[in-house]
């Protein structure tokens, strides 16, 4: 049982563990008003939550004064448990992230084994008689550090419970001071002792003295087992024993737990038929070998653990050792079978392995050199070879330590990736001419100019569905000893081309005996399929092999142009006709702000896709630098473009009418919550602080969810937006009465003007406007806010001061 889990559920306690100097610590803590303070006044505080954080706002200044750090813990009346106030010094002292939830029990974890039952022992004594506690235990820290610390707590009676407040402290030098000089009397070589034939000591020198701590006429007339107790049962008795029985001399080796160090132990029988005992101390050179043999280890799990091949070799014996990357890098089944190769076989030029011995004595190693390598079977590949001599520890051996990075699939990539970029480079000059056709029958035949410059495949189809037909419109066979004639088929006809209309991707066909037609496609065998939106598809085939992906996804791009081109086609016709019957003004706008939207949306996402394989071939090959700095901005700013074209789309539906709101049940706190959670990331990079607040319970609206969602997000997202590094962003979720609930989201941000609020809510307009504004975005963001809120049958207001912050109000019916 832990010291929280002791208490009894109907107290609230605090625990706040004090090291060494806790006295000093409290007085402190009076000082502050944290001590001693009457049960009303905390009370209110409690019951205040500006006056907490204030109070937080103390605790957290406070220890930066204090030696150690401050903690405070709290079980309610309830039994809920909560940690109210770690310090900050947490993190520097324990490595443990200063956050209260769950922080006890992670503390604990990091208390040895050895130590924790004894600790948690004294907590809950502490708890149980309500008394001081003091206690000192090890700790590990996350990086493997182990320190002491030191706490005690000091019980705080009160109304509700008992609080207990404190500091821990580091007491990790003074432990080691203690065990230095514990160790400096211990470790004593030459001492000697002599025991007589009824195990008393008979003679102890000066040496054993030290080693003992116990002077002579201490330990004369006293016996062995008297004076040693522990050494009963072990190793010390039963050699000590088999000497006095056999009066033969014995030396051994023995780690001595009582002074923590190794004795080399000589035992010589005496005539008076006792024994004398010569200790030497020899703990430097076990240590010293457990340091060689773990270094060893070290080495040997960490090369087997790696991909690069890692040797070491002699003048004399050639290899010595070879991680199993290196065994299996030049092809051979085992250490035994590659260290007895010639090592001369392992160079595709063997001129080449002399020339790199001598540049190897010459700069006392290699750095990365390529190299031609030959595996066992004569293969070869291409490697970074690095090499340094390295002294054997007694100094009689010369080491060439070696490590061998195959480079050969890299260079792969490397090309693979410069042909990759050369056709998509060759993409987009090629549609540049599609996308300023005029009319929609010359489209297919600048699709197939398209499919000639950069692919090249032996068929290329185009065709268009029109009414319940797809009817071709553009044919190329080359290379083709035969091929099918095309003629129009219905749209429920099994197709590559139907197929791939009705998936909205590109669809594959590994063989065209798997198609459900009675068409002949002569020698073709392999057929893709990309569609051209609704409006068609695109059709490539050859009579044999796979399509790589990276032209599937560069044909999609093409299908995607070709869509955009068409349906900017069809728009405008739409646009013409709307003209010419007088629509109302808004929805002119509307349809105009659709095709403004749709005509670049579909480039953009064709950019940002490239960019996104792009960004993934870059990282996959391993380069950096400014190619994939600039797919990363070119992708960032993509989505960011997107982001805006969403809310013109959304702001185009709303005004126009074709926006529906469904009425189910949506749970606004949860709503806010995963809002938040979504966004923690963008305002923790801003250094904004996001909080949430709002009932136990989620509050539930018959509402559309989707509609509140952008609510909240546009409004969380906005403040987050005007909100300086620093500040703070509050949403809370409030019911207002049974037929009301508010949505509040209040910032420390810019504030806006009172002559700029009447016109916040209106479409693209910001408070500082023109090319030289401070804050990016469309403008839209509080427009779609505020055409939701009113589909929903809710109401905004808005309270702001300039440079104070500002606070929206959002009220929706349940």
């Amino acid at each position: 049982m832990n010291l929280f889990h002791a208490l009894d559920p109907t107290h609230v306690t605090y625990l706040l563990v004090f090291g060494a100097g806790a006295v000093g610590g409290l007085l402190g803590l009076m000082a502050f008003g944290f001590v001693g303070r009457p049960a009303e006044t905390r009370r209110r505080e409690a019951a205040s939550d500006g006056r907490q954080a204030a109070r937080d706002a103390r605790l957290e200044a406070l220890t930066e004064t204090m030696p150690g750090v401050p903690y405070e813990f709290r079980v309610g009346p309830d039994g809920e448990q909560s940690i109210a106030f770690i310090g900050d010094g947490a993190t520097e002292l324990l490595g443990l992230a200063p956050e209260p939830d769950g922080f006890y029990e992670r503390f604990v974890e990091h208390i040895p084994e050895s130590h924790r039952g004894e600790f948690l022992r004294s907590v809950e004594e502490a708890v149980t008689t309500r008394s001081r506690w003091r206690q000192e235990v090890p700790f590990d820290r996350p990086d493997g550090e182990r320190i002491w610390l030191l706490g005690s707590a000091e019980p705080d009676l009160q109304e509700k419970g008992v609080l207990f407040r404190g500091l821990l402290l580091n007491i990790t030098e003074r432990i080691d001071e203690e065990r230095r000089r514990e160790q400096v009397i211990r470790r004593v070589t030459d001492a000697i002792v002599e025991v007589d034939a009824e195990w008393c000591f008979t003679l102890v020198n000066d040496q054993a003295e030290a080693l003992y701590g116990m002077k002579e006429e201490h330990l004369l007339g006293r016996t062995l087992w008297d004076v040693f107790p522990r050494t009963k049962g072990t190793r010390f008795e039963e050699e000590y024993r088999r000497v006095m029985r056999s009066r033969e001399p014995v030396r051994f080796e023995e780690h001595f737990e009582r002074m923590g160090a190794w004795f080399d132990i000589q035992i010589y029988p005496n005539p008076d038929g006792g024994l004398a005992f010569y200790f030497d101390d020899v703990t430097e050179r076990k240590e010293r070998e457990e340091q060689l043999r773990e270094r060893e280890e070290l080495l040997r799990s960490i090369t087997e653990n790696v991909s690069e091949g890692i040797y070491r070799s002699t003048s004399e014996e050639g290899i010595v050792y070879a991680n199993s990357a290196f065994v299996e890098m030049f092809g051979y089944e085992s250490r035994d079978e590659l260290r007895a190769a010639d090592p001369s076989t392992f160079y595709a030029d063997p001129a080449e392995r002399e020339a790199l011995y001598r540049q190897e004595d010459e700069q006392g190693g290699l750095d990365r050199v390529e190299v031609q390598f030959q595996q066992n079977d004569g293969s070869t590949f291409t490697g970074l070879l690095s090499t340094q001599q390295v002294d054997a520890p007694d100094g009689n051996q010369v080491y060439n330590d070696g490590a061998v990075t195959e480079i050969t699939q890299r260079k792969r990539q490397e090309q693979m990736l410069k042909s990759r970029r050369r056709k998509i480079e060759a993409l987009y000059r090629a549609t540049s001419g599609l996308l300023s056709v005029e009319n929609r029958d010359a489209v297919p035949g600048r699709i197939a100019e398209v499919l000639q410059e950069v692919f090249g495949f032996p068929l290329r189809h185009i065709g268009l569905v029109e009414g319940e037909m797809l009817v071709p419109k553009k044919t190329v066979g080359e290379d083709l000893s035969r091929m099918p004639e095309p003629k129009a088929q219905p749209l429920s006809e099994d197709l590559v081309a139907t197929r791939a209309i009705q998936a909205g991707e590109a669809v594959v066909v590994e063989s065209t005996g798997g198609l459900e037609n009675d068409l002949d496609y002569g020698t073709l065998s392999t057929l893709a399929g990309i569609p051209i939106g609704g409006h068609g598809a695109v059709v490539v085939g050859k009579e044999a092999g796979t399509f790589d992906a990276l032209d599937l996804r560069l044909l999609e791009v093409l299908g995607g142009y070709a869509t955009l081109v068409l349906g900017r086609l069809e728009r405008e016709e739409r646009l013409v006709q709307a003209r010419e019957e007088a629509e109302e003004a808004a929805q002119l706008k509307s349809a105009m702000l659709a095709n403004m939207s749709h005509e670049v949306r579909t480039p953009l996402m064709s950019m940002i896709g490239s960019a996104d394989l792009l960004r993934e071939d870059l990282e996959e090959a391993g380069l950096e630098g400014e190619p994939a700095e600039m797919a990363e901005q070119i992708f960032r700013s993509g989505q960011r473009l997107r982001e805006t074209l969403d809310s013109v789309l959304e702001l185009s539906r709303l005004e126009s009418g074709a926006y529906t709101l469904d009425d189910d049940s949506a749970y606004l706190g949860v709503i806010v919550r995963e809002v938040a959670q979504e966004l923690h990331l963008r305002a923790h990079e801003k250094g904004v602080r996001l909080e949430v607040g709002g009932p136990g319970a989620s509050v539930e609206v018959r509402l559309d969810e989707t509609a509140v969602r952008r609510i909240v997000r546009n409004l969380v997202e906005n403040a987050i937006k005007f909100t300086p590094e620093g500040g703070k962003v509050q949403v809370r979720v409030e019911p207002e009465d049974e037929e009301t609930v508010v949505l509040a989201v209040e910032d420390t941000g810019v504030g806006i003007a009172e002559e700029a609020r009447e016109d916040i809510f209106d479409a693209f307009k910001q408070e500082s406007e023109g090319l030289d504004r401070e804050y990016e975005g469309s403008g839209l963001g509080l427009s779609i806010v505020d055409r939701l809120t009113t589909m929903l049958g809710g109401t905004i207001e808005v309270e702001s001061e300039k440079g104070v912050g500002t606070r929206f109000a959002v009220r929706l019916p349940r």
